[in-house]
């Protein structure tokens, strides 16, 4: 990766890390804090991106894309509920979604047409990923 990958990725990740926290301590329920993220979310995607969304996309790419968009959605939903909640610790939550979300790539991969079967280093990954995130659910 090249260095200004890597610094994309940091940023990317903080902001992802960042936000729910940052929610927490405004103290709104996580269905303000959802809506809020996915509005401006909406809003700057749009404006910084405007000027390459020239061709519209097909009406296959358009069902593809809207369904991925309701899942995202509803993900996000009971994340923020999640990061909200006060019975629910914040900080090993955002860590084991963080991981497990690394860890699913490589089957949501194999599953899509075309895919290829996760490596036996994707497999040892998942493996200690799962230890992760069971280390991590205890507290």
């Amino acid at each position: 990766m090249t260095t200004q990958t890597m610094l994309s990725a940091a940023f990317v990740a903080v902001a992802f890390a960042a936000w729910p926290l940052i929610g927490r301590e405004a103290r709104v329920s996580g269905a303000w804090m959802a809506t809020a993220v996915m509005i401006g979310a909406a809003i700057s995607v749009t404006l910084l991106s405007s000027s390459h969304l020239t061709q519209w996309p097909s009406s296959r790419a358009l069902w593809i894309l809207g369904a991925a968009a309701i899942v995202n959605g509803l993900a996000v939903l009971v994340y923020s509920t999640s990061a909200a909640n006060p019975a629910v610790a914040a900080g090993p939550f955002i860590v084991v979604v963080s991981v497990l979300q690394v860890a699913a790539v490589p089957f949501i991969a194999w599953a899509m047409p075309g895919g290829q079967a996760p490596s036996l280093r994707q497999a040892a990954g998942f493996a200690f990923a799962a230890i992760a995130v069971y280390l991590l659910a205890k507290g």
